[in-house]
């Protein structure tokens, strides 16, 4: 009996429903992208919802924005190449996680309104250290830049 792989089965004339599902899947991504731009008058809006999100819808996003490649193919590639000896990476990463959200979160949310209402950690060290020449800004860009590159590179690779 033959044995029917993927190709096979993409030019069996299934490709009209791949081609549907992914017009589907694009016609909702810019519906949702036009919600959102409807909804976006400030900058606030944009980087950090208006401030108005839930505490757990504001936690799944950065957490979101914070595992990617790394955690769904690093983590397990050094399971899988070293054993359980690396489950330590995961436990790490589940008790830094809880405790940043437990005592920082709270704290930086609240401090960043009162200085100067900041939605990035640089502002929000700028004007908590009343700095003036925003020298903490700009080196803080540097740095960013710099390891974002980096960052962007092993996500690309991964």
């Amino acid at each position: 009996m033959p044995t029917v792989g993927a190709a096979d089965f993409i030019s069996s004339g299934s490709t009209s429903g791949i081609a549907i599902a992914m017009v589907i899947y694009f016609v909702a991504m810019i519906l949702i992208g036009i919600y959102g731009y409807t909804r976006t008058q400030t900058m606030d809006d944009f980087m950090v919802g208006g401030r108005s999100l839930p505490p757990l819808v504001a936690a799944l996003s950065a957490g979101a924005a914070d595992m990617s490649g790394w955690l769904m193919m690093g983590l397990p590639g050094a399971l899988y190449l070293t054993g359980l000896v690396e489950s330590w990476i995961a436990i790490g990463l589940l008790i830094g996680s809880w405790c940043a959200w437990k005592w920082v979160a709270p704290r930086l949310r609240s401090y960043s309104q009162i200085a100067g209402d900041s939605i990035t950690v640089p502002s929000f060290m700028s004007a908590r250290l009343k700095d003036d020449k925003y020298i903490i800004q700009l080196v803080a860009g540097i740095i960013i830049l710099f390891f974002f590159t980096i960052y962007v590179a092993s996500g690309m690779v991964s």
